[in-house]
Order: C-alpha cells, then structure tokens, then sequence
C-alpha cells in the first residue's frame, strides 16, 4: 500500500501542542480592530420574561407610548411604573 501525502504538506501532520500566551493575542487581536465574542450581559436583562400581545384603541395606545416617550422609559417599565401607582 502506498502512502498518499497531504496537499497541505507536513503542516496536518504535527502533534504537539503549541501554548498560546493569550494576553499577547488580545493584544495583537486588538490592535488590528477585531471585536471580542464574548458573551456580555445584556443592559436589559430582566431574567426570565414572559410576553404580552395586547390590542388597544388608537387612542388609548398614542396615550400610552407618549407617557413612555416623555417618561423616557421602555414599554415595560411604563407599565410596572401604572401597576405601582396603582398600588397592584
């Protein structure tokens, strides 16, 4: 049996293990732009969340976002903020 040799040469070949010094990578991986992935916490995570479809009047709506809006507060916290006036 004859044996087939790689197109990539003896690069697939090599068995040890080669020790990256990670801190240098960051640094050279920084340097030219690249973005870590990472996992970040998200601003706005609340935990587990469950999702509210409702229909309302125009009216009723154009009220609501406007409260938001002047409020500079999202959609879930306009309504935890009424829940809370309302002492519910």
């Amino acid at each position: 049996m004859t044996e087939k040799t790689s197109v990539f040469g003896s690069a697939l070949k090599s068995t040890e293990k080669k020790v990256l010094d990670l801190k240098k990578v960051d640094e050279v991986a920084e340097g030219q732009g690249f973005v870590s992935r990472e996992a970040h916490k998200r601003r706005n995570y609340i935990g587990p969340s469950q999702q509210l479809n409702v229909k309302l009047p125009q009216e009723i709506y154009d009220r609501f976002v406007a409260f938001c809006d002047k409020e500079e507060i999202q959609f879930r916290k306009g309504i935890e903020r009424l829940l809370d006036e309302t002492g519910r």
